[in-house]
């Protein structure tokens, strides 16, 4: 059912602001809220883990705190990409199919305000994507195992965590497909979505994208990605961003793949590879920022954070290449609003821990903020194999989701 409004408010995104292709005017972040959990597969407990992020602190890179724990915890995982304005975010705990609602209005005293245990319908909630500062997407890895395939979908809330509406990933052009939800991408401008379709696992799933439209969430088409015969690199199509244009968007897949989607509007989109890092010598092509011009790009199994210059579609350039250590598994990067720095944690695979990086605008030049480590430390970071939180939570945590607030 369509809902008066909807195409008003996707106008106002764009009107909005750049939050998915971030500025480093203002003043640097005070605080960054990491998304963390205990439960390494197993129960424990997820909470949000407080870190001094202001450079000019004399505690910068400590742990200064943290929320009450929330037991049941299994794998803490994706937040939005970005901190909204006003309203809490969005988090989610992916094995234990929960979503949480974490307040930020007071800095420096993360809440979880809000659990919702389930979606009817759909299991293992992923991603997120805010449409203004009321609504909110997220994407289902899977369904409830009554359809071929067990496909994922889609499922709307207000601000608060009301559920509004689901849809189902299910095409019949495409059945029995295994189409696991994975990230999902806003074009306001074109009244659109994409999606992606990506597993968690070694399931082997469809390689497509899909085309919904925003204001009734009608999946609209299916679409394979294009593959190279006897290469891999179409597989997995994993994280996607809106280039400043509002009407083209650029992917990766987790195969280190490079694709522009455009004609979105029309009946048919195209998706065309325009890069790539074939494996063995990139895989694990993570979660990016976009920057400007400049496409960061954390690469798990290659321990390396690569920069990216898109001002040429048809080509982008590789500009920078930052490497870690041969435990850092590199995956999800959020940018600082108000400087040149950006958090990157790792997946899971190396011992926990969080870096900062910073990126210089003009060159795409990518470098560690030396500062950023424990007090004493000689290694990059802040680990959070930790005997013991300040909310009285014991053990190592997994940092995944990481957001600077001001």
């Amino acid at each position: 059912m369509k809902r008066p409004g909807r195409a008003l408010l996707a106008l106002l995104v764009v009107l909005l602001g750049c939050a998915r292709n971030p500025g480093a005017a203002g003043h640097p972040a005070r605080y960054l809220y990491v998304w963390a959990g205990t439960g390494m597969g197993h129960g424990g407990s997820d909470f949000v883990a407080v870190v001094d992020a202001d450079p000019a602190s004399a505690s910068y890179g400590r742990i200064l705190g943290a929320s009450p724990a929330v037991g049941g915890g299994m794998m803490p995982h994706h937040t939005e990409y970005t901190l909204p304005p006003t309203r809490p975010y969005f988090a989610n705990d992916f094995t234990a199919g929960r979503i949480f609602l974490v307040d930020a209005s007071a800095p420096g005293s993360a809440r979880i305000v809000a659990t919702i245990d389930s979606v009817p319908g759909f299991r293992r909630p992923h991603s997120f994507a805010r449409l203004n500062d009321t609504l909110v997407l997220a994407s289902l890895q899977f369904g409830d195992s009554t359809l071929p395939g067990n496909p994922g979908g889609i499922a709307e809330f207000d601000a608060s965590g009301r559920l509004l509406h689901t849809a189902s990933s299910a095409d019949p052009a495409f059945p029995g497909a295994r189409i696991r939800t994975y990230a999902l991408e806003l074009v306001p401008a074109l009244d659109r979505f994409i999606t992606t379709s990506s597993p968690m696992d070694s399931e082997r799933t469809a390689d497509v994208i899909q085309v919904w439209r925003l204001s009734d969430l009608k999946l609209l088409r299916t679409i394979a990605m294009p593959g190279i015969p006897g290469d891999s690199l179409d597989h997995y199509p994993f994280e996607l961003r809106t280039l400043p244009d509002h009407r083209t968007v650029f992917l990766n897949t987790y195969t280190c793949g490079f694709f522009r989607i455009t004609g979105i509007e029309t009946e048919a989109p195209k998706v065309e590879m325009v890069y790539s890092m074939r494996k063995p010598v990139r895989f694990g092509c993570s979660v990016p920022i976009l920057a400007g011009k400049f496409w960061v790009m954390p690469i798990a199994y290659s321990h390396v954070i690569v920069s990216l210059d898109l001002s040429d579609l048809s080509h982008p350039v590789e500009v920078s290449t930052l490497p870690t250590d041969s435990t850092f598994f590199p995956h999800w990067i959020a940018a600082d609003p108000g400087s040149d720095r950006l958090i990157v944690t790792e997946q899971g695979d190396g011992p926990p821990r969080i870096f900062m990086a910073r990126l210089d605008r003009t060159s795409g030049r990518l470098s560690w903020d030396e500062r950023f480590r424990e007090a004493d430390s000689t290694r990059l970071g802040v680990s959070f194999s930790r005997a013991t939180w300040p909310n009285g939570v014991v053990g190592a945590a997994m940092p995944h989701g990481a957001l600077f607030v001001p």
